[in-house]
């Protein structure tokens, strides 16, 4: 199982096995009203079966357990956008217990190093309610740019919200790299350079 690993976290591919972590993390309101703006959307255990194996079909969503200390702490996700340029949107889903943690920001570097130093993506995007603060920050801290907005195109709770885009080209990835780097892994940025030098050998 190919797995990778930046500071204290690392991803692994989503098995089958790990279809309840899923199920927990889509019935859980706060989690999908901060993560897609969709709460209360009850998914069965089923449905997230199909929906595992539509992704299999498809080829379009990669999925990913985010395992932190030894424990699974969330889902990050890979969607394959179709066209000629190689891009990508990202996802995230971390339990309650990590939020506010750093996790998230770790995590969204860790989904860049992968798309773009690694497998040479051009575009990375990602798409948050206009009230999803924390996830913007989150974004901004790894170098994401805010593109756009769609007015009122989320109803929440009987309220209406814009839908934020935000995006980062592998060119201002590649430049910022190394800042990024430094301020989110800290005091880890060493053995994570020391441990990637071997790719740039």
């Amino acid at each position: 199982m190919i797995m990778f690993s930046i500071g204290e976290i690392t991803l692994r591919p989503l098995e089958r096995g790990d279809l309840s972590l899923v199920h927990q993390l889509e019935n859980d309101f706060l989690g999908t009203y901060f993560s897609r703006g969709m709460p209360i959307n009850f998914r069965s255990m089923d449905e997230v079966i199909n929906e595992y194996e539509e992704d299999i079909k498809k080829g379009q969503r990669r999925r990913l357990v985010v395992i932190y200390n030894g424990n699974e702490a969330g889902i990050a996700s890979i969607y394959e956008n179709p066209g000629p340029m190689k891009r990508a949107g990202i996802g995230l889903y971390l339990k309650r217990d990590y939020w506010n943690s750093g996790l998230g920001k770790l995590a969204t570097l860790a989904l860049l190093e992968i798309l773009f130093y690694f497998q040479g993506y051009e575009r990375v995007e990602a798409w948050s309610a206009s009230y999803n603060k924390r996830a913007h920050k989150t974004l901004e801290a790894n170098g994401f740019i805010l593109e756009g907005r769609l007015r009122k195109s989320l109803l929440v709770a009987g309220n209406y919200y814009d839908w934020y885009i935000f995006g980062i080209l592998r060119e201002e990835y590649m430049e910022k790299r190394d800042e990024i780097l430094r301020r989110i892994l800290n005091e880890k940025y060493n053995e994570y350079i020391k441990n990637m030098s071997i790719f740039s050998q």
